[in-house]
């Protein structure tokens, strides 16, 4: 039964990194879609935002464990916001000029 030992070596992806992509996808692209009306200001947002929190989540990736876990959560979240800026602005700037 050699195949059922438990590895030392914590899995990179794992619940802790789901559920911080979870929320940061839930909190970041709410807050695109909200100020979508406002593109310069959520472009504006967006840089701020990127440098804070791809910092923190480098930091965490450092960490080991499931600080990593929510590191890379938190890196693939944060995905979400400029496809959901992609998705919302391009397809309003095409019409805007087509009209």
């Amino acid at each position: 039964m050699a195949g059922a030992q438990e590895s030392p070596v914590a899995p990179r992806y794992g619940p802790t990194g789901f559920v911080a992509a979870l929320v940061t996808v839930a909190v970041f692209a709410t807050v695109t879609w909200v100020w979508t009306p406002y593109v310069l200001l959520s472009l504006y947002s967006f840089g701020v935002a990127s440098a804070i929190v791809l910092p923190v989540a480098g930091l965490l990736l450092l960490l080991g464990n499931n600080a990593a876990q929510v590191g890379r959560g938190i890196l693939i979240g944060y995905l979400a916001t400029p496809l959901t800026a992609a998705i919302v602005i391009i397809p309003v700037a095409v019409f805007a000029c087509v009209t």
